[in-house]
Formats: structure tokens, sequence, C-alpha cells
């Protein structure tokens, strides 16, 4: 008896009982069995797949046809042009004779739309997820009337650098800057203006520094940059560079154009102080020295 020349009970258990379109094909590619899920799917009776090419059977569905044709055991998937579009899971399996001939493949369809769609829309959450975690971790970390970094996560990254540092041998800087007279722009023009020019001060900050620089609202209209591997030298020309630039600019507020400006000071690690906090304080300390002397310039700490 032939591996095609199944018992019809038999067969009706095997092929009947399986979820999924099931087809055989003989060694001559020819279709020479379909279950009735197979049947009822293509909307085509047993009589008009038996002994039918797969090109002539799937003549609708091409995607199904490469698969017929494979001859390893193989696990595809496929969309057939359905309305809406289907997905199918295919298995093709060789049945092959006791001398290890091949006889012909047994391909199993499963269809696998809604699995698929709750696998998009799994992932579309996942997604939604992790946008509203990486947006609350934003909101975490910045500033929300700048957009600069916030005080918090300033400090994590004072003392991850510090970190690094020692572990390389490399040194960072550190430039703190305070708004010059800013509260005579809130007594004068009022509040909006003042979060104006923080906001204008801070767009100008972020696109004035290297990528790797950290520019932080560290309190009020005090800022701090961090610098990373950048000695005092270059970090003083670095301030100075963005003072007069920012000095040449202007802020608009309404119909008025108004003049801000900024005092910095400037200090190292480990020239300046051995500790993350202690660098801190010296460029503090530069930059009360800045206020002190006449306002708009940078000074750097003396060590």
């Amino acid at each position: 008896m032939g591996k095609f020349d199944l018992i019809p009970v038999a067969r009706d258990i095997v092929l009947e009982s399986i979820p999924a379109m099931i087809f055989v094909v003989d060694s001559s590619d020819r279709l020479v069995d379909a279950n009735r899920m197979a049947q009822e799917t293509l909307g085509k009776p047993l009589q008009e797949i038996l002994g039918h090419d797969p090109l002539d059977v799937f003549r609708e569905w091409p995607a199904l046809i490469q698969p017929f044709f494979m001859t390893e055991n193989t696990r595809v998937e496929i969309q057939i042009p359905t309305d809406p579009p289907r997905i199918l899971e295919l298995i093709i399996t060789p049945l092959n004779n006791e001398q290890g001939q091949l006889e012909g493949r047994a391909i199993v369809a499963y269809d696998i739309t809604e699995r698929k769609n709750l696998e998009v829309a799994l992932q579309q959450r996942l997604d939604e997820i992790q946008a509203l975690h990486q947006a609350l971790r934003e909101q975490a970390i910045r500033d929300p009337l700048t957009g600069s970094f916030n005080r918090r996560y300033f400090s994590e990254a004072l003392d991850q650098e510090v970190a690094r540092a020692e572990r390389d041998g490399a040194r960072f800087s550190l430039i703190i800057l305070d708004v010059d007279h800013f509260k005579k722009f809130n007594d004068t023009y009022g509040h909006k203006c003042g979060d104006l020019v923080l906001q204008s001060l801070a767009r100008f900050l972020q696109e004035n520094t290297r990528r790797g620089d950290i520019v932080c609202r560290y309190g009020g209209e005090e800022f701090v940059i961090l610098l990373p591997d950048t000695d005092l030298d270059t970090a003083h020309q670095r301030a100075e560079e963005l003072r007069a630039q920012f000095d040449a600019m202007s802020v608009a507020y309404e119909s008025l154009y108004l003049r801000a400006t900024f005092s910095a000071g400037v200090a190292c690690y480990p020239v300046s102080a051995k500790t993350g906090e202690g660098a801190l304080t010296a460029a503090d300390q530069a930059l009360y020295r800045s206020k002190e002397t006449g306002r708009n310039r940078v000074t750097v700490h003396a060590g």
C-alpha cells in the first residue's frame, strides 16, 4: 500500500481533527489530498484540488505556491490577499519511503492572523509603555521651564564623572554661571519676561556646548555646565566665548529687545579640588568673585 492510500477512517482522524488547512502533494508535485478546512478556505471542492498543479489551485494566492515545492522540513509565514489580509504559518514536511526516497510533502497551514494581530497590539502597547517610561524619566531629570537637566540629574552625573576621572586618570571642568541683575527683569517686565530670559539662555547653552557636555539649571537663574575631558585653560576659554556670544545677543520680549549678560566661575577636577563637590564649590567661589568685580565676566578658581 502506498503512502497516500490511506484508510478513509484514518484519513478523517488525521486530516480533519487538526485545526488547520492540510494539503498533501506527491513526488510529481500534484495535490493528492486536502482536508475540509482547506477546501472551505479555498472555496473549492475536493475534485477541483485533487490531481491538480498547485500553480492552478493557488493562482489567487501566489504566496502559497513556492512552499509547495520545498523538499525539506521548513516553517514559513506568508500573507494571503484576502479582505482583510490573513497570515498563515506553513509547516512543510517531506514524506519519504523506507528507502529514503521522497514520495511527497505534507503542508499544514495554520491561520495565525489573530495571534499576529495580538503580537502587534502587544508590541505597540509595550512601545507606548516604553515611551511613557522615557517621558516620565525625562520629566524626572529635566527642568520643566528650560528643558535643561535638573539639579538631581547633575548630582548623579557629577558622581559618575568623578568615578570615571579617577578610573581613567582624566579631568573635567565645571562652569557655573548666573544671570546678571536678573531681579530687574522680573521687577520691570514681570515674571513672564524673566522666564523668557532663562529659556533663551538655556537654549543658547544647549546649542553651543558639545554633545557630551551637561547643561543644568542648578537653581533660580543659576546654571552649571559639566565639561568632561576638559582642562582648566580650555574651560576658561569656552566660558569666555559663551559669555561674549550671549552678551552680543538680545532677547525678544513682546515689542522689546532686551540685553542680558551672565557672570561665570570656572574650576577643574582634580586641579581645583579633590572631590566633585569641592570642584563645584570652587567654581561657585569664582562666580562670586566675578559678580563682586563688576559682573559680565569669567573668573577662574585660583586654587
